[in-house]
């Protein structure tokens, strides 16, 4: 009876040795890779958040100098201009909720194809332990007993049971090491879940903002409208805006060439591009030269091409980006200079895609169309410079892909 009991014993030590080994084998060189991961994902999120929390507070900012610039009876087209940058800081916050679900959303699936590996291993190693019991129970006691009795003294016999021990007491080691694994990587999966949940409902707000930021402005251009029906009104703010926008043409005029002066660049050859893809619908809502405005002539220094908001506005032809920036007359406006004294103005854009300083090619997207600055609806105020001053349109684009208004050099 003793020997039965006494062989079980080795039999279980033997059968606990042999699974040790194997896990061990299946487990060499693992361990958690998880830290390093998750403590850039932590990085990476706190910069995106504390930018949006910034864009948030001067969105604030901007919500109670309009709600100040109302009770103060200011002019409409200065309202406008701070709903322009309410919507620019609305775009970016926008942006940027879009980068950070995309990266929480990367580290999501690399964090779940982690779980789905370590959690097929663990299975695998399971499996096989419970293999090898059932297979080592069927075969007898007389594989064991060769094992462990194969002792040639007590002092051998007992240093072995110690190795088994230890082996034992790795296979814990390992065991426990698999399985904080498996549930750091769940606790990661939870946390990752939880931040995409609260960024989806971050968008959600954005998007609202912006339908909502959208109605904004169509109130302001609604009143503006409004203001044409007063003649008197609309030409105070005309006045207003014109001094604005000579400044600015007068700025243009001097900086552009000076630029002349010290950019000897020559010209690239070839047609000019049309500034809007002729498959996105648009039509010529302003001509060059003299127009009536609120009963007033008003000399217009390009071409106006009505289009839908979000249009994308092309490089007329390759060249310097020299300005690209915010006026309250031309609204968020991008400057190209193309060589040879020759520059073009896309000007009201609701998104720049370039910046001072940056080379485009002809037909590269350079921003959007909109309706920023001083506009009463959402097109592309489109000009030509040369040497720093104003021309027609006509002298580089002498066939148009559209009907365009005639110019008007007289009154």
């Amino acid at each position: 009876m003793k020997n039965q009991i006494l062989h079980k014993g080795y039999r279980l030590i033997t059968l606990l040795l042999t699974c040790v080994i194997v896990v061990g084998v299946c487990l060499a060189g693992g361990g958690s890779v998880a830290n390093a991961d998750s403590k850039l994902t932590d990085a990476t999120v706190q910069k995106y958040e504390e930018q949006l929390d910034q864009l948030h507070k001067q969105q604030q900012d901007i919500q109670n100098t309009l709600t100040k610039m109302a009770k103060e009876g200011s002019s409409l087209s200065a309202q406008k201009q701070q709903v322009d940058t309410y919507m620019d800081t609305t775009q970016r916050k926008i942006a940027i909720a879009e980068t950070l679900l995309a990266e929480l959303q990367g580290k999501i699936t690399d964090t779940k194809a982690s779980i789905e590996t370590t959690q097929a291993e663990y299975d695998r190693m399971y499996e096989q332990f419970w293999n090898i019991v059932v297979m080592n129970y069927e075969e007898g006691d007389a594989s064991y007993i060769g094992l462990i009795l194969g002792a040639d003294s007590l002092s051998d016999f007992l240093t072995r049971m110690d190795h088994v021990s230890s082996l034992l007491a790795y296979n814990k080691s390992v065991m426990d090491t698999l399985q904080q694994t498996q549930t750091m990587l769940e606790e990661d999966k939870l946390s990752l879940e939880a931040k995409i949940a609260v960024q989806n409902e971050t968008l959600e707000t954005l998007q609202k903002d912006r339908e909502d930021l959208a109605k904004q402005e169509a109130d302001i251009l609604k009143k503006i409208g409004d203001l044409e029906k007063d003649q008197a009104a609309a030409q105070k703010e005309y006045y207003e805006n014109k001094k604005k926008e000579d400044q600015l043409d007068k700025e243009l005029e001097e900086y552009l060439a000076e630029l002349q002066r010290k950019n000897q660049e020559k010209m690239e050859s070839g047609d000019w591009l049309w500034p809007i893809s002729l498959n996105d619908y648009h039509y010529n809502s302003s001509g060059y030269g003299w127009r009536l405005l609120y009963g007033v002539w008003d000399y217009h220094r390009g071409w106006d091409l009505a289009a839908y908001r979000g249009t994308p506005i092309l490089a007329s032809k390759g060249g310097k980006v020299v300005i690209a920036q915010y006026h309250n007359s031309y609204g968020y406006y991008i400057v190209i200079d193309h060589g040879d004294g020759v520059s073009t103005v896309y000007a009201h854009c609701s998104k720049l895609n370039v910046a001072k300083g940056d080379t485009v090619k002809k037909g590269d997207k350079i921003g959007e169309v909109g309706t920023t600055g001083n506009s009463t609806g959402n097109h592309l105020h489109f000009e030509f410079r040369l040497n720093g001053k104003y021309t027609d349109p006509f002298n580089y684009i002498k066939n148009p892909p559209i009907k365009v208004i005639a110019s008007r050099y007289n009154k």
